[in-house]
């Protein structure tokens, strides 16, 4: 299992050094102390890409720089996926409040027990994890949504090309077809009045004129059904 990893930023140098230790004997490793939320958000900012983040930030809201702990931690937030647990030894509902607009994970109020703390650290550690998971699902699920939308948008391209195709195919085949077949009709038309003394012939050439007239009955209703057809999925 990974070392949980601490950023710590705390003004009092003895409180801070404890601190340390303490949670370096319930398995926390801190990476770095900051008197100044200066120097903490210019060392995370130094972290090269890729390089190890911190997984819990432990921030006093009262600093020894001008930015007290709830600015740096406002910026973080922005910033950084860390779990944020602020310690502080002021109790006012105002600092609370303004507090709480950083999103933190826990308070701890000093003097704090030092198992309560780990409990506090090891809660914000989890819950935020679930938070960062949750997200990463998110982002899964949106970019499952954004390529099943491209295939479908490409599914309905390739369709409406296919009956576009399928149309102009039927169309070519229909002015090849009916040419012939006037031909036909013209030519019974004139037979059929050339053998008016022959009516066995005449019958014949009737047949064949019906018959051709029923083809394009047939070619008629062919390009009738493919108008009626749609060439578009959803409304323009």
């Amino acid at each position: 299992m990974e070392t949980t990893k601490v950023i710590l930023f705390e003004d009092e140098s003895l409180l801070a050094n404890d601190l340390k230790l303490q949670l370096g004997k319930y398995g926390y490793e801190v990476s770095a102390m900051f008197r100044k939320a200066e120097d903490g958000l210019a060392y995370l900012e130094n972290i090269p890409k890729g390089g190890v983040l911190p997984d819990v930030v432990l921030m006093d809201i009262s600093l020894a720089g001008e930015m007290d702990g709830i600015t740096a931690a406002g910026i973080i937030t922005k910033r950084y996926a860390f779990a944020i647990v602020f310690l502080t030894g002021m109790s006012q509902f105002e600092v609370f409040e303004k507090a709480f607009r950083t999103k933190p994970f826990a308070f701890l109020i000093k003097p704090f027990e030092v198992h309560q703390a780990m409990v506090s650290i090891k809660l914000a550690v989890y819950q935020k994890n679930l938070e960062n998971e949750l997200r990463r699902n998110q982002q899964d699920l949106e970019e499952k949504v954004r390529e099943r939308t491209t295939e479908l948008f490409e599914a309905k391209n390739e369709a409406e090309q296919a009956i576009l195709a399928k149309n102009a195919f039927l169309a070519n085949i229909s002015a090849q077809i009916r040419e012939p077949m006037y031909g036909i009709l013209g030519l019974s038309a004139m037979m059929k009045e050339e053998m008016k003394e022959k009516p066995a012939l005449q019958r014949y050439m009737q047949y064949m004129e019906d018959n051709a007239k029923h083809l394009f009955t047939l070619l008629n209703k062919i390009i009738q059904l493919s108008d009626d057809l749609p060439t578009h999925s959803g409304t323009s």
